[in-house]
């Protein structure tokens, strides 16, 4: 009896426990390394730029004509009323399953864009193989066009978008990168609007991009490269700013970590020849509404510290008089381009800041009253901009080599 019971036990717990019946071997998966949606709402495009394996593996063993001349992703796309349909066509002329946890960007075109991107976001979120933590990017066309060009010297262009937005994040600052989660989370925020960076296909014969060819020559014609930061307000791209507008922004929104500038000699005679260029290295922006007695105003303080990188400066910038001199120099520079970027948001009456979502947390009672004129108020709202430069290491400070030639040919 006692054996008759072991037995149903075995029998009973082997049936409750999950099998491996639906497993999936890596061989039957596509992964997808960058994502394109093009269309809109009842007639949508989803481009999918699938990993080769057989391409990959050749190109890392390395070959005696200098690897494989195949391409390592394979790019196709689909159609459907939704996005969804869409993604699910792609089985019909696919063989394998798409796999979207390895997707680095998501491209979305400028028709998309302009449409407007509630059922792309929703799509995302719905999907439980996609990362939120996808960067996104616009096209300055269609999404598909742009993800069939190779981008050398990388294999993967998806993996190259994403190393370009980390380099820029890193290095420039000029548009910064968000991902899909980010841009959902501004998006339906009081301030309603967010920034997203644009990609652009430059120079001529594009074509030759299209081919694997391309990496057997050392240079081409044409190249993506950001071009500009994408305004959305609330789902709908209304604008692209240049490279000058979107800076300021980065400054207002705390997102610069490193940038180069450049700033004049104030005393030099001939200022073209005293240009000199300092480097940051750390920054720190905070941003205060201030409630006046009519209107708000923005209170913006600004800590930079960096080092001088180019000095054509007659001075000798290793005194400490010649020292605030050029970090006043950094402080006005800085403070022009803050001010570039509050005369945009002004001007287009759409809070990228997220000033909405700071008054709403300290003033709730005001911004329910006043939420729906919030763009006039916007547009009111006058900025006092505090910085303070901090040059660094002054000790390794040397004379600029033209003021050394200078001093020799007055001896």
């Amino acid at each position: 009896m006692r054996r008759l019971w072991v037995i149903s036990a075995v029998l009973i717990i082997g049936s409750l426990l999950t099998g491996c019946g639906s497993r999936i071997e890596l061989n039957e998966l596509g992964i997808t390394t960058a994502t394109g949606i093009d269309g809109h709402k009842g007639e949508w495009t989803v481009t999918y730029q699938v990993i080769v394996p057989s391409a990959m593996s050749s190109s890392l063993g390395g070959s005696a004509g200098g690897g494989s001349s195949q391409a390592a992703v394979h790019t196709f796309s689909t159609q459907g009323k939704t996005i969804r349909d869409a993604i699910d066509i792609s089985n019909l002329e696919n063989p394998r399953k798409l796999y979207f946890a390895h997707n680095n960007v998501l491209v979305i075109g400028k028709e998309a864009a302009e449409a407007g991107i509630e059922e792309v976001i929703d799509n995302y979120f719905r999907n439980p193989d996609a990362r939120e933590t996808v960067k996104v990017l616009v096209a300055d066309r269609k999404a598909r066009e742009l993800l069939m060009q190779l981008i050398p010297p990388e294999k993967i262009p998806g993996q190259a978008l994403s190393k370009i937005l980390q380099k820029d994040d890193q290095t420039g600052s000029f548009y910064p990168s968000i991902s899909i989660y980010e841009l959902a989370l501004k998006l339906s925020s009081d301030s309603g609007a967010a920034g997203v960076p644009e990609v652009s296909i430059v120079g001529s014969d594009r074509e030759t991009l299209e081919s694997s060819d391309i990496f057997k020559k050392t240079s081409s014609k044409a190249n993506l490269k950001l071009s500009g930061l994408c305004i959305f307000d609330r789902a709908r791209k209304v604008k692209t700013l240049n490279q000058k507008e979107s800076l300021g922004i980065s400054w207002l929104t705390n997102h610069v970590k490193s940038n180069t500038l450049s700033f004049e000699d104030e005393n030099a005679k001939n200022a073209e020849k005293a240009l000199s260029s300092f480097r940051i290295n750390t920054a720190k922006v905070k941003v205060t509404p201030v409630k006046g007695p009519l209107h708000f105003s923005l209170e913006v303080k600004v800590k930079v510290a960096g080092e001088l990188v180019i000095s054509n400066s007659e001075e000798d910038p290793a005194k400490t008089n010649n020292i605030k001199k050029m970090q006043q120099q950094v402080e006005k520079v800085i403070e022009q381009q803050i001010e570039e970027g509050w005369k945009t948001v002004q001007k287009l009456q759409i809070d990228l800041v997220g000033i909405a979502d700071k008054i709403h947390r300290k003033y709730p009672e005001y911004w329910k009253e006043n939420r729906d004129t919030w763009p006039e108020e916007l547009s009111r709202m006058d900025i006092n901009i505090d910085v303070q430069a901090s040059i660094k290491r002054p000790g390794l400070f040397q004379k600029s080599f033209s003021s050394l030639l200078k001093s020799k040919s007055d001896q």
